[in-house]
């Protein structure tokens, strides 16, 4: 009951905020940003499985910690992203619209590069099944239509959204930390015997993805602000969405026990340069004294 109905309904309410917060103009904003659009979503793409693989090579996890390795790097951009944006005061339109395209690139590609990463680093004996087409369809319903309807009350209903946008808000942040809450305790014991393995995958992954972003952003010549604006798009990763194709999709909830770990040990790592960014773009706009 919990699996089958609370997971679709936290991503549900997650995702029907992201689209209170979007409008047709972030998606025109791709014409703003060709070059770092461009670099970020297929960086994203390609990186991410690449940083995977090289992972499951040198640790040699656990299977249940290689499949949610391909899992985590198959999975779309965290709208998480955005806030981390707004406190470093780097590139937020930027990074709304990054998270905006990798959540409709993922309907094709989430399948796709599952598919490839269980195939490739599992073993033949224990090799999860990836129904690509009934998880295109499943992450078009939880992506697109109530990124649509969001979108929709905002601009029919533009007052009502304006007052309660916070509370929303709130109330989905309260909902991921339920959802991050009952995969803990229902993987407890498994965390408990491997939870070192996991830890020290998720920690690299992380490390290596925010590095990624900003090499790339570097490489294709962009500012300061936008180029920390790619750190934080591939190392958040939409948490949600991982799991609902965990455990609902795939009936595999050990599956999304590294994308939770992932989430929580970006904390202490990303906050920190968060709010260096911050100062630095508080610094860099002060008035000469």
């Amino acid at each position: 009951m919990i699996t089958g109905v609370a997971v679709p309904a936290v991503v549900w309410l997650l995702m029907l905020v992201v689209g209170l917060e979007l409008t047709a103009a972030d998606f025109r904003r791709v014409l703003l940003y060709p070059k770092a659009v461009a670099v970020a979503t297929i960086g994203q793409l390609m990186l991410l499985p690449l940083t995977a693989a090289l992972l499951i090579w040198a640790l040699k996890p656990p299977p249940y910690v290689t499949a949610g390795m391909v899992l985590v790097a198959a999975s779309p951009g965290g709208a998480i992203s955005n806030f981390y944006a707004y406190l470093a005061r780097a590139n937020v339109a930027l990074s709304v619209t990054l998270t905006a395209v990798s959540s409709l690139v993922a309907l094709a590609a989430m399948p796709i590069l599952m598919s490839l990463g269980f195939a490739l680093f599992l073993d033949p004996v224990g090799r999860i099944p990836v129904p690509v087409a009934e998880m295109a369809v499943q992450l078009a319903g939880m992506l697109i239509f109530p990124v649509a309807l969001g979108m929709a009350l905002r601009r029919w209903q533009r007052a009502l959204v304006e007052r309660y946008a916070r509370g929303a808000r709130r109330f989905s942040l309260l909902a991921l930390a339920a959802l991050i809450g009952f995969i803990l305790l229902e993987e407890y014991q498994r965390l408990d015997a491997g939870g070192g393995s996991v830890v020290i995958a998720a920690v690299w992954f992380s490390l290596i993805a925010m590095a990624a972003g900003w090499v790339v952003g570097r490489l294709a010549g962009l500012d300061a602000a936008d180029r920390f604006t790619l750190l934080l798009e591939f190392a958040a990763r939409n948490l949600a969405i991982a799991a609902l194709v965990g455990i609902v999709v795939l009936e595999r909830a050990e599956l999304v026990l590294f994308a939770t770990v992932f989430f929580l040990v970006q904390l202490p790592i990303l906050l920190p340069l968060v709010g260096a960014c911050a100062a630095r773009a508080k610094r860099s706009a002060a008035p000469p004294t």
